[in-house]
């Protein structure tokens, strides 16, 4: 991709790392509950898998598309295996608020060709994708961005700033993606290009970058930055798309947004909710701490999600035992803060760091002899990396941390997530696979689909139009369905994943999602 800092482009840094530094969980914090180093996978050759739709009283059903009652369970895939994070088979838990995954069509084009595309039927495989539009016959410059043999798209990520080492993983994603169907042929014959600007995780220079990009661009793809607030105004007033991964609740909710994932931040009468799914799994899998501490950076929206996640344990019947929102990345040792909740009979933890202060954590709690019913932390931390930092400084203190996902585990077995792996791997050599990069990337996927749906010459208008369409996007089964324009709260299905030895595993549910919740009022 074409990286710019402060208009100029420039370089690459390495994704490689052995301690990242501070990466504040951010859209995970808001969104996991709202709900890697890869193993050795093929590239996507056969049927993806159908995900499951909240049904009435939380329960879920084994189709595609909403259902107002129960609905038919479906099997699912069977949890364990081969994890992409070095674990395998499953751990015991409760049983899901509905039942796993069903079979989605056999790969191939849809009946009907591109007339007959639908969410259910689209193609994953790239070849299949460039397939439905070949060819450049009557190609135009249609729009902004768009030309008889490319399509430009932009990218505004914190590449650089505090907290580094994080949001880059989504612009790899999608940039992964696009080389892959650009290899394919491309959509209707032309080569998708990704226009990435460094924003430095500062909400102004976001704006001024967005500023920059909208008359270039036929739409944003896969932006990923804490400072996403800036340019929000600028794509309203532009009438921009905007796919992606939203941090900030303003983005979430505004008009031209579009994710897989839903908003990270639900706003009812101006006042923030989330689904208590989670903690309503840990219930069932009998390790809901009945006295839990919190801890956040002092970054403020990392202390906003720390707030919010102790608010709705307290909600659903913990007492608060201790927090601390004020935590420094460059903190050296967190030890003082776990002899206080060590006094003061704190049975469970939650973070809303990042690797490195999640790390440090769990070295104090091994020190400190500490070991509640539950230590737990955002989907940032579902990555090898927060494994081998943590015992690097302690071995075995990562042992039974907990991760919620709204997305299936990539050990799973998916195939659709096999191919998030496989691009990954092919296209961007030695990035770590991660919870932002694959909601980027499942948000790309969306953008194809609606790209394909928008007719051979597109414009803002007719990409709108289609995203307005989507009804129940399940990326493959790869995530619970959610229909994009509603802008609702991510969820209410999640699933647990926890770090045995050295990789993560699947806890709870046995396959699929737990889609038991409600909206619970956080802040």
């Amino acid at each position: 991709m074409t990286v710019l800092r402060n208009g100029r482009a420039g370089g690459r840094r390495s994704g490689t790392l052995s301690r990242r530094p501070a990466a504040v969980a951010l859209l995970a914090a808001l969104s996991v509950v709202a709900a890697a180093c890869g193993a050795r996978v093929p590239p996507y050759l056969g049927a993806g898998q159908a995900g499951v739709t909240p049904g009435a009283g939380g329960q879920t059903t084994g189709s595609g598309s909403p259902s107002g009652a129960g609905g038919t369970p479906a099997a699912g895939p069977t949890s364990g295996g081969g994890s992409a994070l070095g674990a395998t088979g499953p751990a015991a838990g409760p049983a899901s608020g509905g039942s796993g995954p069903a079979a989605a069509p056999a790969g191939g084009a849809p009946a009907g060709g591109l007339a007959g595309l639908t969410p259910s039927s689209f193609p994953y495989n790239p070849a299949q994708q460039a397939a439905l539009c070949p060819g450049g016959g009557g190609n135009t410059a249609s729009a902004v961005g768009v030309t008889p043999t490319s399509i430009t798209l932009g990218n505004v990520s914190g590449l650089t700033g505090i907290l580094a080492n994080n949001f880059n993983q989504g612009p790899e994603a999608v940039e992964a993606l696009f080389k892959a169907v650009n290899s394919a042929g491309g959509i209707c014959g032309r080569q998708l290009q990704l226009q990435v600007e460094d924003d430095g995780q500062d909400a102004g220079k976001n704006a001024a970058d967005i500023a920059d990009e909208i008359p270039k661009v036929l739409a944003f793809v896969g932006s990923t930055s804490d400072a996403d607030n800036g340019g929000v105004q600028e794509m309203v007033n532009g009438n921009v798309p905007d796919l992606g991964v939203a941090i900030n609740g303003n983005r979430g909710s505004s008009s031209v947004y579009w994710s897989t994932n839903g908003a990270t931040q639900y706003l009812v009468n101006g006042h923030p909710e989330i689904y208590d799914s989670f903690v309503n799994g840990l219930k069932a899998a009998g390790n809901f701490p009945s006295k839990v501490a919190t801890l956040a950076y002092s970054i403020a929206i990392s202390a906003q999600a720390g707030q919010q996640f102790q608010n709705l344990f307290v909600h659903d019947g913990s007492q608060n035992c201790f927090t601390d929102f004020s935590v420094s990345p460059a903190t050296a040792s967190l030890d003082q803060d776990v002899l206080e909740m060590k006094s003061k009979g704190c049975n469970g933890v939650f973070t809303t760091m990042d690797v490195t202060g999640t790390a440090k954590l769990l070295a104090a709690m091994a020190r400190q002899n500490f070991h509640p019913v539950f230590k737990g932390t955002t989907f940032d931390g579902y990555t090898q990396s927060q494994i081998d930092v943590a015992n690097t400084d302690s071995p075995g203190s990562a042992d039974g941390l907990e991760a919620a996902l709204p997305f299936l585990p990539l050990s799973d077995g998916n195939p659709i997530v096999n191919l998030y792996l496989a691009e990954l791997r092919t296209y961007q050599p030695g990035k770590e696979p991660s919870g932002f990069g694959f909601e980027s990337w499942a948000t790309g996927q969306m953008f194809i689909y609606a790209l394909l749906k928008a007719g051979r010459n597109p414009t803002r208008a007719s990409l709108t139009q289609a995203l307005q369409g989507i009804d129940s996007w399940n990326t493959g089964g790869a995530t619970a369905p959610i229909t994009p324009r509603l802008r609702q709260p991510s969820g209410p299905c999640t699933m647990d994943v926890v770090v045995k030895g050295n990789g993560f595993t699947r806890k709870w549910p046995a396959s699929g999602f737990f889609c038991t919740g409600q909206l619970v009022p956080v802040g």
